[in-house]
């Protein structure tokens, strides 16, 4: 899968300015610093200045990172195939990784949501569904 240029600055700003969020391994880490690297020497290249790029990362400031670096990042993609290839082969396990653990996020909760609602009331009848658990109350 291609990321845009947009998602391969949000992936390097998640790994390094945000600092991994909590969701990558020292590996994926790594990596993201090389990609934001990467990232950062390219679009000065193609004109972000410095005080730019030192104020995304002060402030942590996705608005800069949307307006003032990713247009860069899109023209350097279009015109260096290589370093287009190059930035895709170092995000593209980051990115797995991070998938990887919001969809282990999103098991947990599912688990934990499916018995979560609490029962008030007397219990009538036979039977009675709690979660899809079905009880026989031993009533006759």
């Amino acid at each position: 899968m291609t990321l845009t240029a947009a998602a391969l600055a949000k992936l390097a700003f998640d790994a390094v300015i945000q600092t991994g969020v909590g969701k990558l391994t020292e590996a994926a880490l790594k990596q993201g610093k090389l990609l934001w690297q990467k990232i950062r020497g390219k679009v000065k290249e193609e004109g972000v200045t410095e005080a730019v790029l030192v104020e995304l990362e002060q402030n942590k400031s996705l608005k800069i990172l949307e307006e003032q670096v990713v247009p860069f990042l899109q023209v350097a993609m279009l015109k260096d195939k290589q370093f287009e290839q190059q930035i895709q082969n170092i995000a593209q396990p980051i990115n797995q990784e991070i998938s990887a653990a919001s969809q282990d996020v999103i098991e947990q909760k599912d688990f934990h949501t499916h018995d979560s609602s609490a029962v008030v009331g007397k219990a009538e009848g036979q039977t009675q569904n709690f979660g899809g658990t079905h009880i026989n109350l031993g009533k006759d």
